[in-house]
């Protein structure tokens, strides 16, 4: 799948004698969690960045931060760090960033021609920077690739605003929404959710995808519902998204942990989820919302191939979602609703008959021609058992009935004009069907004697 990426050159601030490093490409989400004061909602943010100006080969001591665009050139910034090997494949959290403890930072490998490019992290802490509804920025701090626990770089993402917000359950910019769900996604492979089908432009948050390596149960400032539905449980995620969001969530973006590159999408037309859950200006709050992403309708129906005129006839209709709908539409103007219905037809022909299965995310619309016969005094069960084979067929098609009275035999096309007829006598009878078109027929065969017997198969003509 192909993305559309949004680039940016940028000059970042620096020491003074130091190398610049420029951020040559970033995906950073719109949106993070965040609170002034003690914040025991804590979720995962996640971006990836591409750097360049880098010493070739040099291997980095970083950590990342978040920080404000005025901040000072000495700023560290705030927050706990999410510090990713690339080389290692590791992830893991620290509460004390250092360069100086190797507890308190990872590495990077810059290549040859002195560039980077990976995924980072942070926790939002209780710092005054994460105030709902404040601007903050990435900010990679790192070394000057030699060894060392100087501080050589402070790398704002300056092209990249995130806005603060926290949970809460009223239409506020500065509240959101907790939202948690299971792909068939890699493990440490990271989960981009977008405002539009695509997945083109920012995306609104990025989380990470299930089991990463960190236990973060026990950290007790972490969102509960990000401990008790996503944490360590397989092919899971969770994220925040704002409670004033239009258009909802309507592609899921799978991206390569390595690579960064995307893996799978899946979207949605108008943000209203086939499980049912409707992520347009959410408010949820911090208890958790199943998006369940992955959710189909499961759905059949059991529609007769012929009924008779002024004889109720039944039709049926399952599916896998209970709060669903079932509309029919009879083909006559008569409609219905639920799983289980009758209609009595008033006119001979051919008709459609369509159900409509739907929930507020999708729907299942199956459909299937129904010949209505004249036969008002036909008793329902004085059904005439035959069999036709092969069918579908290239048309010649063989018939055997468990009765050798004298049978009329009619073949009707999808409109009920009557295409083929011929009688026999016997319990076999071989019809060549080879001069009709491809496509949709009825063949109704019936006993010539009074009250003799008739049925109605459908046949498929390749």
């Amino acid at each position: 799948m192909k993305k559309n990426a949004i680039l940016f050159s940028l000059v970042l601030l620096a020491l003074t004698g130091s190398a610049q490093i420029t951020v040559t490409s970033a995906i950073v989400p719109q949106y993070i969690q965040g609170n002034n004061g003690t914040n025991n909602n804590r979720t995962p943010f996640w971006c990836w960045v591409e750097l360049s100006g880098l010493t070739p080969g040099g291997t980095y001591r970083y950590y990342t931060t978040m920080d404000s665009l005025n901040a000072s050139p000495t700023s560290n910034g705030a927050g706990n760090s999410y510090l990713i090997n690339s080389m290692s494949g590791t992830v893991r959290r620290t509460a004390n960033v250092s360069l100086s403890n190797s507890a308190g930072y990872d590495s990077l490998l810059a290549t040859n021609a002195g560039t980077y490019a990976g995924w980072i992290g942070c926790e939002p802490t209780g710092n005054g920077r994460f105030t709902p509804g404040t601007t903050l920025y990435p900010k990679l701090i790192v070394n000057n690739g030699a060894g060392g626990a100087t501080v050589a770089n402070r790398v704002l993402l300056s092209a990249y605003p995130v806005t603060v917000i926290n949970y809460g359950t009223t239409a506020s910019a500065t509240e959101g929404t907790a939202l948690y769900d299971s792909l068939n996604a890699a493990p440490k492979n990271f989960i981009c959710l977008y405002d539009n089908t695509s997945g083109i432009g920012r995306p609104i948050s990025i989380a990470i995808t299930e089991n990463d390596g960190m236990d973060l149960y026990t950290v007790s400032s972490i969102a509960s519902f990000y401990n008790m539905n996503a944490d360590t449980l397989p092919m899971r995620w969770g994220t925040i998204i704002p409670n004033l969001l239009g258009n909802g969530i309507r592609a899921i973006e799978e991206r390569d942990f390595t690579s960064g590159a995307p893996v799978d999408l899946v979207a949605d037309a108008d943000g209203w989820w086939c499980s049912g859950v409707n992520t347009v200006n959410m408010t949820g709050g911090n208890s958790g919302t199943n998006l369940n992403s992955t959710f189909d309708l499961v759905s059949s129906a059991v529609i007769p191939d012929t009924v008779w005129v002024g004889l109720s006839a039944n039709f049926n209709a399952t599916t896998n979602d209970t709060a669903a709908s079932i509309m029919w539409d009879f083909g006559d103007t008569a409609t219905a609703s639920g799983a289980s219905t009758t209609h009595t037809y008033t006119s001979q022909g051919v008709v459609s008959v369509t159900v409509v299965i739907s929930n507020g995310g999708c729907t299942d619309t199956i459909w299937h021609n129904v010949v209505v016969m004249l036969g008002t005094n036909i008793p329902r069960q004085l059904i005439l058992a035959f069999d036709v084979f092969p069918n579908p067929t290239t048309g010649i098609v063989n018939v055997t009935a468990k009765t050798g009275t004298e049978k009329e035999v009619v073949v009707y096309n999808v409109l009920g004009d009557a295409v083929y007829s011929q009688t026999f006598t016997g319990t076999a009878f071989t019809a060549d069907l080879s001069s009709l078109e491809k496509g949709v027929y009825f063949m109704r065969i019936r006993e010539t004697i009074q009250g003799g017997k008739t049925a109605t198969k459908r046949i498929i003509i390749e």
